[in-house]
């Protein structure tokens, strides 16, 4: 499809159509992007008192949250004062969902689910107003790298092997918006010849994915020695994991020497920062308030290391205050050589996701068996392990009553779909979830993926 009409007549009408006002969004941040830094305070401040007042007007959970910490939005002086109600747990949304969104929000919400950082699933709703802003931030981030709507992009991102109807309207959708998906979690190296011929084929303007699963591919295409420079990529998104140098230069690397632009946010979060071409991590400061928080909850100042916590200026059916990610970063300055004025981001420490290896030596994204897993009533935490490429225990933790009957068997048969009918599937229910030694959770853990990823930097193939 010509990028010209997909830029001016398809994306438009199909915004439109979906009652989302993505371009008046996108056309305000290209015009905030260089507001000073006083206004831009004035702006945030405005935007939180609105959404404030919204969520105690229209949100039960948040007017009883706001009676109970003695707080209302007209006592608002200075963004520091969020700092009065208190944080937002995953814990919070999980038992509290139905009281945390506003019934009569126009056109409707949609709902989404994530595994979330320590493997529990977690359901959230988005209204049109966010999906607009979310939007335009990320369409206002490519014009940075010189993409615009309607060029060219794959995706080598999470997608289920059922071809259902929905899947076939997406992929409709794509098609007539310049937009390509190749699932990330069939990858092996038998397949990538077909995947690079597909890259070369579509000729597409970016690459945008997991940064670990993108180096993958890269490494696999090299082991096949298959060159995927020259296929017209200029640029290469990723997200969802912290990119490591390594990944980094590798992917770059393979692809003839072109930037690999990194965003930070996640599925709930949303879009909070993106790199620019000098380097630095912006945040949306339009569309958020983004506080850092120290071991003892004070702010952290820059150059020292916080939890992310995150207020979704524009979430509205759904509102997220002060909601804490789990994801630790480091503030920056409030400069850069680009001439942006939003607020920085410095080294986001964040966590990445595992691969597992199947039996006949395909890569997946452990995405592909978190989806299985978090999206059953009653799981309430989880943590998959994989000790051998043919056995695989799940560590379950489910709350009583809401768990069904076929639950186990809907994971065995889901992980074998995935990985191979020879697959052993255990499942272990537990009271808790272990954390590791740091402290942290990791949802999958494959000792296989990393034993062979090992061998793989020791100079053995990726098998």
């Amino acid at each position: 499809m010509h990028s010209g009409l997909v830029k001016h007549l398809i994306f438009p009408l199909h915004e439109k159509l979906l009652g989302r006002r993505t371009y008046p969004a996108l056309r305000a941040l290209e015009r905030l992007q260089r507001m000073g830094r006083e206004e831009l305070r004035t702006l945030q401040l405005e935007k939180l008192r609105v959404l404030l007042a919204h969520a105690r007007r229209s949100v039960p959970f948040y007017r009883e949250r706001f009676a109970a910490a003695g707080f209302a939005p007209q006592d608002l002086t200075c963004l520091e004062d969020l700092s009065r109600l208190p944080l937002l747990s995953k814990a919070d949304i999980r038992a509290n969902l139905g009281r945390m969104v506003w019934r009569g929000c126009p056109g409707g919400l949609h709902r989404y689910t994530t595994g979330g950082s320590s493997g529990e699933p977690l359901i959230f709703f988005f209204d049109r107003r966010r999906q607009a802003w979310d939007a335009a931030a990320r369409a206002l981030t490519h014009r940075w790298w010189g993409v615009d709507i309607g060029d060219r992009e794959l995706y080598l991102w999470g997608s289920p092997v059922e071809i259902t109807r929905q899947d076939r309207i997406k992929a409709l959708r794509d098609a007539l918006t310049n937009e390509r998906l190749v699932s990330a979690f069939e990858l092996s190296e038998a397949r990538v010849p077909a995947m690079a011929a597909r890259l070369h084929k579509f000729g597409p303007h970016c690459l945008f994915g997991y940064p670990s699963t993108i180096a993958l591919f890269c490494e696999m295409a090299r082991n096949r020695g298959l060159d995927l420079s020259g296929k017209g990529v200029r640029v290469v998104f990723t997200t969802a994991e912290v990119l490591y140098d390594h990944w980094r230069q590798t992917i770059s690397r393979s692809f003839g020497g072109v930037p690999v632009a990194d965003g930070y946010g996640s599925r709930e979060g949303g879009f909070v920062s993106h790199q620019c071409p000098e380097g630095t991590y912006h945040v949306m400061d339009p569309n958020y308030v983004v506080e850092y928080l120290a071991g003892n909850g004070r702010p952290a100042v820059p150059g020292e290391e916080g939890e992310v916590v995150l207020t979704h200026l524009d979430a509205w059916g759904m509102p997220f205050i002060r909601y804490r990610t789990g994801d630790v970063a480091v503030p920056g300055g409030n400069g850069c050589a680009c001439g942006r004025t939003w607020s920085t981001m410095g080294a986001i420490r964040g966590r990445t996701t595992d691969f597992v290896v199947t039996p006949d030596g395909r890569w997946q994204h452990a995405l592909s068996l978190i989806y299985i897993v978090r999206d059953i009533p009653g799981v309430e935490a989880f943590k998959i392990l994989q000790e051998e490429r043919d056995r695989v225990t799940v560590l379950l933790r489910v709350g009583k009553g809401r768990y069904p009957a076929d639950g186990n068997e809907r994971i065995v048969r889901g992980f074998r779909k995935r990985m191979g009918e020879e697959v052993a599937v255990r499942i272990q229910p537990v009271e808790e979830v272990p954390r590791e030694a740091s402290g942290k959770y990791r949802y999958v853990v494959s000792r296989v993926a990393e034993r062979e990823r090992m061998g793989d930097s020791a100079g053995k193939a990726v098998r």
